[in-house]
């Protein structure tokens, strides 16, 4: 999910950093407070299946259906992307694909679970800190995934909500545990403040290959995108979770999911948080 959106939008119940937390979230919902997170009602610490994020947080950690999901969707778009690529007949390093960072190629749930167990809510603070530990381990699947797309000659554009304004370690400590997880990407894009919770502009600024507003690692030539990966709904084009919620189930809003849009799972957190319960 983005991790910008992660920071500004996840709500206070939600386990995960990032538009990644924030990560991932509509930019209307509520801020991370930066005071110390208050106990969650009714929980208590130690006693894991008292907090409310139990269930989600174990399904995510400890399913093999999560696993296999991963490595379905994954296996999937590595097939839909490779036909595009020999169909269209394009070059090499001139086409690629655009993915968020948390909970779709690296695994933040650890600090979903320190939440549970000490029965806290997430906060800035302590989101960023988690980060700046780089010791998210990859995702099923998405190392053999993100490297196979560059073996096939393509580029890896991670677009994230984490605020690469954060301070002056979230940007290396992203790199690093990149890195460490085995992830092939070729550049990261990084929401430009606390509240660049939208992705499209950013989506737009790596097919036109213009990179003078975005915080980037590393300037690409323009690319033709083939294909676009997260686990929250605003990780896709123009897409957000408000007018997406109200569209029919078996309409034509979902055509590109499975062909250019793939979707990822994540129960912790999310612009969902926000849909009315029905």
């Amino acid at each position: 999910m983005h991790l910008k959106s992660l920071l500004t939008s996840l709500s206070l119940a939600s386990l995960i950093p990032l538009n990644v937390y924030a990560l991932e979230a509509n930019a209307s919902s509520p801020t991370l407070t930066q005071t110390t997170a208050a106990t969650m009602p009714g929980c208590v610490p130690g006693k894991p299946e008292t907090s409310n994020n139990y269930m989600a947080t174990k399904w995510y950690r400890d399913s093999v259906e999560r696993n296999a999901q991963y490595h379905q969707v994954f296996s999937i778009g590595l097939e839909k992307v490779t036909h595009k690529v020999a169909q269209e007949k394009l070059k090499n390093k001139n086409w690629g694909v655009i993915m968020d960072i948390d909970e779709t190629v690296l695994d933040n749930s650890h600090y979903q679970k320190d939440n549970v167990l000490s029965c806290t809510n997430t906060t800035m603070p302590t989101l960023y800190a988690n980060m700046e530990q780089a010791i998210s381990t990859a995702t099923p699947g998405a190392h053999n995934f993100t490297c196979s797309i560059q073996k096939n000659g393509g580029k890896v554009v991670l677009v994230t909500n984490r605020d690469g304004t954060y301070d002056n370690k979230i940007q290396s400590a992203t790199l690093a545990n990149l890195q460490k997880a085995g992830i092939c990407y070729d550049t990261v894009i990084f929401a430009n403040g606390a509240k660049d919770s939208n992705k499209t502009p950013r989506f737009n600024a790596v097919i036109a290959g213009d990179y003078s507003k975005i915080i980037a690692t590393k300037p690409l030539k323009p690319l033709h995108v083939l294909g676009y990966f997260g686990d929250n709904i605003q990780d896709f084009p123009n897409i957000m979770q408000a007018d997406a919620i109200k569209q029919d189930p078996n309409s034509d809003f979902y055509t590109k999911f499975g062909q250019e849009y793939f979707s990822l799972p994540n129960p912790g957190y999310g612009s969902w948080e926000h849909n009315q319960f029905n």
